[in-house]
């Protein structure tokens, strides 16, 4: 099989199991995507990547938001919990979005993670994130430089 269509049915997939079993949160990307159309989208692994003027990245099924000059860390990052959606589909919410927004957003956790010294990444559904984003973005890569 050659490469451009292993690259448009792994395409395909992706966006089929976000779309189903990931729709929760992927709807919720759409309406914000839809909020910031006119912003600078491009394409991140399938995932659609935005830039908006929010200080924080934020990603949802497969929409990923992102401050302008973010680092290439911040969008795999956020392309690891495209695939923490599929993996957990209508569980992420409950499971990965919550509480990374509590870990994020609270003063509570900020303050916590000072007192200890923790780094934001260190929470469990943050250091997976990193993970799955690394391994996609590597594979990509490799894949780019054989090509």
């Amino acid at each position: 099989m050659r490469r451009s269509t292993k690259r448009k049915l792994k395409k395909a997939g992706y966006n089929a199991i976000q779309w189903s079993w990931g729709l929760p949160q992927t709807l919720a990307g759409a309406v914000l995507y839809l909020k910031h159309r006119n912003n600078r989208h491009f394409d991140y692994g399938g995932a659609k990547a935005t830039v908006w003027e929010g200080d924080k990245g934020v990603s949802l099924g497969k929409f990923i938001f992102v401050p302008e000059n973010s680092s290439e860390f911040l969008l795999d990052h956020e392309y690891g919990h495209t695939f923490q959606s599929m993996i957990l589909g209508p569980l992420y919410l409950p499971l990965v979005g919550a509480p990374s927004m509590a870990w994020n957003r609270l003063s509570f956790f900020e303050k916590k993670r000072k007192k200890t010294g923790r780094s934001y990444y260190s929470a469990v559904f943050e250091r997976t994130a990193n993970q799955l984003g690394a391994l996609a973005a590597a594979s990509a890569r490799n894949k780019k430089d054989t090509d």
